[in-house]
């Protein structure tokens, strides 16, 4: 098993790297994982310049020629993802908020269907859970189901302890990991309701463009606009979630998220 974490921090020894090294010693009580950390800040990831160009025409045509690529080789090829950043101002940090705007193409084109796992780490805990709701939607919306949210309280000194009491963290910790890897184990996550409705909505809207588009060929490419999909791939859904997830789909785009 190979489990890819994305670290958001511009420290790159600092709190949410302590406990996302816990979290791997975690896992690997379950097997030998293998652990690869990417930070954002090593990395050649240009700021997003918002030309439209990925959407319209293809990310592979971005005039930004960085490593954003080889990120999406790398998730690709995970089988488990772990997004970490501190909170920020109520908000993921201005490295890993870049990194999600860079691939904006994937929540037109989704192509993640796996799982993983968000982290965050904060000086009070104000403000992470407005955060963790944000950069889940963006991850969902990208193909990834996030099994688990894993919050704790430090007080901003990466070489003190964490403020959150020791065996309360190392309780979420565990819970976290164990949850993350049992899916991992089953395969491709079982979608939610949510999903679901997601996918009818975007089906139901990429049906309405152009047959020229990017996205409409993209969706038509993977097999997406047959009228008896009702998901992305192959899954154990029930008459009663296909029912329900269509009729939601109808009010999506009246929901804000």
């Amino acid at each position: 098993m190979k489990i890819l974490a994305i670290m958001g921090s511009p420290r790159k020894k600092g709190n949410t790297y302590n406990v996302t090294r816990i979290v791997e010693e975690s896992m690997k009580k379950f097997e030998n994982i293998e652990f690869e950390y990417v930070f954002l800040k090593d990395l050649d990831l240009k700021s997003c310049l918002g030309c439209g160009v990925c959407l319209d025409k293809g990310e592979e045509l971005c005039p930004l020629n960085d490593d954003r690529s080889m990120l999406e080789d790398k998730m690709h090829n995970a089988d488990g993802v772990i997004f970490t950043s501190p909170t920020y101002m109520f908000n993921v940090t201005g490295l890993m908020k870049n990194f999600i705007d860079r691939f904006a193409y994937a929540c037109h084109r989704p192509r993640f269907f796996k799982n993983a796992m968000v982290l965050t780490t904060s000086g009070a805990g104000i403000g992470t859970k407005m955060m963790l709701k944000s950069f889940k939607m963006a991850l969902l919306s990208w193909g990834f189901d996030v099994v688990e949210s894993l919050d704790i309280i430090t007080n901003g000194d990466s070489t003190s302890k964490l403020s959150t009491p020791k065996h309360k963290a190392n309780k979420k910790i565990n819970y976290a990991t164990r949850k993350l890897y049992k899916a991992i184990q089953k395969g491709k996550p079982n979608p939610s309701i949510l999903g679901m409705s997601m996918f009818q909505f975007a089906k139901k809207e990429i049906n309405k463009l152009n047959p020229e588009y990017y996205d409409f060929v993209y969706y038509n490419n993977q097999g997406w606009l047959k009228d008896n999909t009702y998901y992305y791939y192959d899954s154990e859904t029930n008459f009663v979630k296909k029912t329900v997830s269509k009729l939601f789909s109808n009010f999506i785009g009246l929901l804000s998220f």
